[in-house]
């Protein structure tokens, strides 16, 4: 088995197969260099898609708290509103007695 892996060797001359070998294993490394070059560039966009994921993630925890101080401020503004009405409708009925009290 193990020959068969070099069979393109046979009828070579020594000085040719070291060549032939040479030449593949040069292939092999600039393959390997290439392969460890596409890696890094990889890794590094992974650790700028984290650093993103994480600027948005941050983003949406601050909309979302916004979210709720919103609600909070709508429920007072109701409440506050509906105070409003009743202080007017105190007011208003104040006014009636007022001008039905002769004087």
């Amino acid at each position: 088995m193990q020959q068969d892996k070099f069979d393109f060797l046979k009828g070579e001359s020594s000085v040719e197969k070291i060549h032939m070998l040479e030449d593949k294993i040069m292939k092999v490394i600039d393959k390997i260099k290439a392969l460890t070059n596409e890696n890094e560039k990889l890794h590094d966009r992974i650790k700028s898609l984290n650093e993103e994921l994480k600027k948005k993630d941050s983003e949406s925890r601050e909309v979302k708290q916004n979210m709720k101080d919103i609600d909070k401020m709508k429920a007072e503004l109701e409440k506050l509103n509906s105070e409003r009405k009743t202080v007017k409708s105190q007011v208003e009925n104040l006014i009636k007695e007022l001008e039905s009290v002769e004087y």
